[in-house]
């Protein structure tokens, strides 16, 4: 995430001087993870620039800039959320920011499972995955927009399952319509081709690399995911403590399937992250068309990438503490996928 932050740095001292300082977009640090999202970066503020190739990518990349704040935010939320109804029901405070809550929750589990059980093994949190669908055809069409090509000239394959159509080669299993090695209907695998429909898994776009990085972000913040199921399993366990064991069975049943949950989409979103890292390159090489094609609208729109150099600090920080906390919490609770 370094990269990024850098690479907009140099994009903002060569090309838009009347950049501000980084960290002037009003996104407070909340301890544990980041601040507030959404508050610095309007890819409308400057008005229309996406009438042109550079224009129409830096619109993109501010979109998909402001939507993978905002959902970094609210997916730090969401586990953190999980993390104070653990502590809840196991009698602890639920206040504090991300990292003290998840912490003090998994900490007085492991205390009530050590003191509840006498056992050679651990209780078995068995889980159904959630089950996360993008939306390859809103995924196309915003790279569509980001190249000003149709949709139906942007190939998005998938790792997982494509849900709708694979026309190309699937590598995995082919149900109905395979002639040839290519694949005409749903494939349980990988696309390598072009994928309609949903996909449960990550959705890989062919397109320029600044909107390939820009689309796969927004992919993965319009990701719908099922909620995981949980059945705790006692494997050789002896409860002698009932009051404490309830307890983080209480615990475990309320918040482990929203860490699971919310898991699964920040795997993606991290992925995803990795591409818009490179996008900030990609800039920096565009800069010199870049100030000659928005003119009076440069200043603005380099106040706009300071907001995104402002903010990617605190997007790695709440997916990081997010993914940490979610492992640990749910190493405690004994998960194991089904």
């Amino acid at each position: 995430m370094k990269l990024v932050g850098a690479a907009l740095g140099v994009l903002c001292v060569a090309v838009l001087s009347a950049c501000p300082p980084p960290g002037q977009g009003g996104y407070g640090g909340a301890g544990g993870g980041g601040g507030r999202g959404g508050a610095a970066i309007n890819p409308d503020a400057c008005g229309s620039i996406n009438t042109s190739n550079v224009g129409r990518k830096m619109y993109a990349f501010l979109v998909a800039s402001a939507e993978l704040d905002r959902s970094s935010f609210e997916l730090e939320n969401s586990v953190r959320d999980a993390c104070a109804k653990m502590a809840r029901e196991l009698g602890v405070s639920p206040d504090g920011d991300t990292r003290t809550v998840c912490t003090r929750a998994k900490q007085e589990l492991d205390a009530n499972l050590q003191v509840s059980v006498k056992t050679e093994k651990r209780l078995v949190t068995k889980y159904t995955p959630p089950v996360c669908k993008t939306d390859i055809d809103f995924t196309a069409g915003f790279a569509a927009e980001c190249e000003a090509k149709a949709s139906a000239d942007i190939d998005v394959s998938c790792s997982g399952r494509c849900g709708g159509t694979c026309n190309g080669t699937c590598d995995g299993q082919c149900a109905g319509g395979a002639t040839g090695g290519q694949c005409n209907g749903q494939c349980n695998g990988t696309c390598r081709g072009d994928c309609h429909g949903s996909c449960e898994g990550y959705a890989d776009v062919d397109a320029s690399a600044e909107c390939k990085a820009s689309a796969e972000i927004r992919a993965t913040t319009h990701t719908t995911c099922t909620p995981a199921k949980t059945e705790i399993v006692q494997q050789d366990v002896t409860v002698v403590d009932a009051t404490k064991w309830n307890k983080a069975m209480a615990a475990i049943n309320v918040g482990l399937p929203e860490l699971l949950t919310a898991s699964k989409k920040l795997e993606l979103t991290a992925k995803a992250v990795v591409l818009w890292v490179q996008t900030g390159a990609s800039l920096v090489r565009a800069s010199g068309e870049l100030a000659g094609e928005l003119g009076a609208k440069g200043a603005c729109v380099g106040a706009q990438i300071a907001g995104v150099v402002a903010a990617t600090a605190n997007i790695q920080a709440r997916i990081d503490v997010s993914i940490e906390v979610s492992a640990s919490v749910s190493a405690s609770a004994g998960a194991t996928a089904q």
